[in-house]
């Protein structure tokens, strides 16, 4: 069997997406990548993976749908029991490249429905692989790629990609002001208001978010870590379910925490320093989130 490449998969993964989604009578939307690459947004490049968003009441429906074409989910990790997770990532062997199923997207904080609802009305079709395939459009597009820039700030990708979307929005204002109606549609005026600010563009008022989302939001982009999350998840914790879940998170149990760091020696010694070394680094960032250190 010949071996495709990277190159080659990700188009067709695309059209893949497309077929299945249509012939299952499913709505999904390729978002990312090479959709963001058509629009303008990013300079291309090498990708990994194809990101698609699927109505939310349908993801466990996709998800199938793709198994049954010899897709599976890639190891699901412990601490997915517990942190919001925004998407299933699924693998094939006969495939170099993941297809990353989302029926959210974070940093979108209306209803996921409402969210999915307002995408899809502005979707288009472009040709990938030859094939009509349905994306977003650019304004949706260009939420989606600052939101992920947004999620971690600190990462020098991330803050390179928000530097040149900036610089792209910047020559087209009429794009900003529709930037700024997607974000109140959708419930991310406030994780996009940094953007919205640079550029001039207009905080409207529209889709209700609870302050709750808007905190977790808040804690999930405030360090690299997964502190943030830890902190709402905790909040959501019965208090008498604290002392274990606390232990568990700072002090994972052997199985565990291999299968979290699965390169990691197993031997006592390195995993007593390993672990040591997660509770120092976590209350350094928990520090930085309670005090708003990195805001």
């Amino acid at each position: 069997m010949v071996r495709l490449t990277n190159l080659e998969a990700v188009p067709l993964a695309c059209a893949l997406v497309e077929d299945r989604a249509r012939h299952n009578g499913i709505r999904a939307l390729v978002i990312k990548g090479l959709v963001m690459e058509h629009h303008g947004l990013r300079p291309p490049r090498a990708y990994a993976d194809v990101d698609v968003l699927v109505e939310p009441d349908r993801l466990g429906d996709f998800v199938e749908v793709l198994r049954q074409s010899g897709w599976r989910p890639r190891t699901h990790l412990w601490v997915f029991d517990r942190l919001e997770v925004h998407s299933i990532t699924l693998i094939n062997d006969n495939w170099p490249c993941d297809i990353d199923v989302h029926a959210h997207f974070p940093g979108f904080l209306a209803q996921s429905q409402t969210v999915f609802e307002e995408l899809w009305r502005r979707k288009l079709s472009i040709e990938i692989a030859h094939r009509a395939v349905t994306v977003t459009d650019d304004v949706s597009s260009a939420a989606i790629l600052a939101l992920h820039a947004l999620r971690r700030p600190d990462v020098e990708r991330n803050t390179r990609e928000l530097a040149d979307l900036t610089e792209v929005l910047r020559s087209q204002p009429d794009l900003v002001r529709r930037l700024s109606t997607l974000a109140a549609a959708t419930g991310s005026s406030e994780p996009l208001r940094p953007l919205l600010i640079s550029l001039g563009g207009v905080i409207e008022r529209g889709e209700r978010i609870s302050s709750r989302d808007l905190r977790a939001w808040r804690r999930r982009t405030a360090v690299h870590s997964r502190a943030g999350q830890w902190i709402t998840y905790m909040s959501r914790v019965p208090l008498r379910r604290w002392p274990r879940e606390v232990m568990v998170v700072a002090w994972p149990p052997r199985k565990l925490y291999l299968q979290e760091h699965p390169h990691t020696p197993s031997d006592g010694r390195t995993l007593f320093i390993e672990r040591s070394k997660r509770v120092f680094r976590g209350l350094v960032d928990l520090a930085k989130v309670a005090f708003g250190a990195r805001r």
